[in-house]
């Protein structure tokens, strides 16, 4: 009798560890209609330390579509109400950005203000990290070698992109939030957001996309659980300002 009383009360500590582990918005995006065309990135030929680190052709990322309409790099967040603030930890993992066979890995990287963020090179020649910052602290240095940079915090919530001077194809984007509750959608098209210290209720859910812009839609969060989905259209016009579509909270 005492095994499977011990072995009850283990199966509901894993029970309610699962979930706790469960506890989150989550859900997919998708882009309808056929996607655009990619060009071809040709100038990564016309450099041997680059070339040969692809076989095949390489193209812009500025939309990633799988054979399903699964959209890739779509940063997915809650969206505060005029005035609120959203209270959360710092994640303690750092934000990271590699170059990577000329090119930057991932394409969008989401983090939170306070948040360390770490540059790495892992190529064996120059690369150079121009941000293109509007209310943060803007950067602009190089990296000669492989190894990493540790930047100063992030301090204020923006979207930015930061580019390669030596590489002008290689670019990437930069989305600061003041809150923990936020997402990137991965090749699947699917992302996720941790909910701890959110407390239940109704919110605003926001999916931004570099070419696309931002949808939003409601959502109502109960035992820290909520699942949303999106879509963007093919044939949508880009909006007039893309690379602002959120401003901090005042």
């Amino acid at each position: 009798m005492m095994v499977r009383i011990n072995w009850l009360a283990a199966g509901a500590l894993s029970l309610g560890l699962c979930s706790s582990a469960l506890a989150q918005i989550a859900g997919a995006v998708k882009l309808s209609g056929t996607p655009p065309e990619m060009p071809e990135i040709t100038a990564i030929k016309n450099l041997p330390d680059c070339a040969k680190m692809h076989k095949d052709p390489v193209y812009e990322e500025t939309v990633l579509v799988g054979d399903n309409g699964e959209l890739d790099n779509v940063v997915v967040s809650i969206k505060p109400a005029a005035g609120q603030r959203l209270k959360g930890d710092i994640p303690k993992t750092p934000a990271t950005i590699d170059q990577k066979a000329c090119m930057y890995r991932p394409h969008v990287v989401a983090c939170m203000i306070g948040q360390d963020f770490v540059v790495k090179n892992s190529d064996e020649f120059l690369h150079n990290v121009h941000a293109l910052c509007f209310d943060n602290d803007p950067f602009n240095f190089g990296q000669p070698a492989p190894g990493e940079k540790k930047l100063a915090p992030f301090t204020v919530a923006e979207n930015f992109k930061i580019k390669c001077d030596v590489h002008p194809w290689m670019s990437a984007w930069i989305c600061v939030f003041d809150h923990p509750y936020f997402g990137v959608t991965g090749e699947d098209g699917k992302y996720s957001i941790d909910t701890k210290g959110l407390p239940d209720g109704d919110y605003t859910l926001d999916a931004w996309q570099e070419k696309y812009g931002e949808q939003t839609q409601k959502i109502t969060v109960k035992d820290g659980k909520a699942t949303a989905d999106f879509t963007f259209k093919s044939d949508e016009k880009t909006q007039a300002n893309p690379i602002r579509p959120r401003h901090p909270v005042s």
